[in-house]
Order: structure tokens, then sequence, then C-alpha cells
């Protein structure tokens, strides 16, 4: 299946004692497909892999596939520190039904482009799903080089794509334009909600962001609006991508607004959270109503 058009990198959300939820869990991916997304993004930075054992990982993936059921394109993240946990998380993807797989450079240390030329090989060698870069600095603390990208899309067939969580956008825009040069068929993604439009405008896959974890409607009226040539529709949608942005300014782990964002919603629980995100500021909630309120989400709020 194709990965291309909104992909919302969903939260996980757990119960009140910060154990996963399956249920809620199946029927916000639910919630999500019925707003015309055009894939789904598990175990991204939004879904707390990192706070998650390797066998929650896998049975959230494994869960959550299955609910899919080829419904939309499914990529998981398979990210950590260490190869050999990759490879595995990446074959158990494999082996339950993923789409792709969507592989972060290991954080804590830098490493040169030689080592991060060798780690992603040894993912794209060990798997026949097509496989995306994940390039965060802003968490792994290290800018991946255009010339390392451009290497591993021409030497691996199966590195497919890239998502650009860059706040530098001319970053985005040398990739599009050098990796191209090489690889015609290289799909980059845009990570942060305002660069959508402009991305897409240069001739991006599509866009991976946070707000279209609560409010996947307003990316992809923009997606679809820009497609048809409806610009000033595009344009009304951009501006209000601009002020969702908000949202990752309410606290230090911006996916803790966003689940909050997806509660306030859809869900008449309290979101669960794992330590030690179970500690956050005091007005989230204020701030997050206050959010929603200002936002035309076209359909309206459910509960």
């Amino acid at each position: 299946m194709d990965f291309h058009g909104i992909i919302p990198p969903v939260v996980t959300l757990f119960d009140e004692t910060g154990n996963l939820d399956m249920a809620l869990n199946r029927s916000y991916i639910d919630l999500l497909i019925s707003r015309n997304i055009d894939g789904i993004l598990l175990m991204g930075s939004s879904g707390e892999f990192s706070s998650l054992t390797t066998e929650e990982r896998k049975l959230y993936v494994r869960e959550m596939i299955k609910d899919i059921n080829g419904r939309v394109p499914v990529m998981v993240g398979v990210g950590h520190t260490a190869l050999k946990e990759v490879q595995e998380l990446t074959s158990y993807a494999e082996e339950h039904g993923a789409n792709g797989v969507l592989v972060v450079n290991p954080y804590y240390w830098k490493f040169s482009d030689e080592q991060l030329y060798r780690y992603f090989s040894s993912v794209a060698n060990h798997t026949n799903l097509p496989v995306f870069i994940y390039n965060i600095p802003l968490l792994t603390g290290q800018n991946l080089s255009i010339e390392l990208i451009k290497k591993l899309a021409e030497d691996h067939s199966n590195i497919a794509g890239i998502k650009e969580t860059v706040s530098d956008f001319g970053h985005l825009r040398q990739v599009l334009t050098e990796v191209k040069k090489v690889r015609s068929d290289f799909r980059v993604f845009s990570a942060f909600d305002e660069h959508l439009l402009p991305a897409q405008m240069i001739g991006a896959a599509g866009s991976i962001n946070g707000s279209a974890v609560f409010a996947p409607e307003i990316s992809v009226d923009l997606y679809q609006s820009y497609h048809k040539g409806d610009l000033a529709e595009a344009q009304k949608n951009h501006q209000v991508i601009s002020k969702l942005m908000d949202v990752y300014n309410y606290g230090p782990t911006f996916f803790t607004a966003m689940k909050e964002a997806v509660h306030q919603r859809w869900f008449d629980v309290a979101a669960g959270h794992r330590a030690p995100c179970d500690v956050y500021p005091a007005e989230l909630s204020d701030k997050v109503a206050v959010l929603l309120k200002n936002i035309n989400m076209k359909e309206g709020v459910q509960k």
C-alpha cells in the first residue's frame, strides 16, 4: 500500500493506572480512519515508544494492525538505541502486516555519517518492507546530512522516504531537490504542521503532523484542497493549522497536550499517563479546551 497524504502519528492511550487501554486505542484509531486520513503511524514520538517495553510495543502494534485490517496503510516506528532491538521490532511489524517501518537514528550518542549509513543499511537489509528514515534532531541531537540521506536512497531500493521533523524548511527542500536526482520515487514527508502547505507546493508526498492526531479534518482538507487546485481553501486551512501549532508549547512533552486534546474531543474519560509524564502543567487542560473551542473542526466535537 502506498504512503502519501495525511498520516497521523497517533498518540497511545493509557488507562488511569498508566497501562495500555486497548479498547480505547481501537476506538481512537477508528475515529481517525473515519476522517479520511491516508495512513497511520504507530509508535512514533507522539506514541511514546520510548516509554514502553518491547513486549508492550509488540502487543500494541499487533492489536492495532489487526483492528485497522487494511483500511489504510500502516507505518510502524521501530526506533531504539540498540540495533538488534530495531531489527527485532522490524521483523515483528513485517510479520504482523505492517506496510512500512519508520527508523530514527539512535539517540544519546552522536555518530558519524559512516556509522549512521551502516545503521540504516543494516535495517534495510533486514527487511522487505519499505523503510522510512526519521530525522528529528530536536530529540536525537543530530541532524541527518543531505549526503547521508542521498547515499542511503541511492544504495537501498527499499529505503523509500523520510519524515523530516526539522524547523529548517531549507533542509526539507534540499532533501527533495537532491535525493530526487538519484531516486525519483523517494517520498519526503513534512512533520511540523505549518510546513504542510509549503512542503506540498515543492513536491512533498504528504505530512505526518502532530495536529492530525486530534484534528485530522483540517490537514486532510488542506491536502485535498491543494491537490484539487483550491488554493483559497488550502490557505484557509493553513492559517488554522498555524494556530494549532500552539499545542507544542503547552509542556515539555508535546504529546501530553495532544493526548489531552484527543480525550477532550472524543472521549468522556480522563487521559491516562505513564510516569514521568503523569506530572504536567496544571493549566494544560484549560489551554487545550480553549484551543479546541476556537477551532472549527468541520464535523463538530463528538463525545
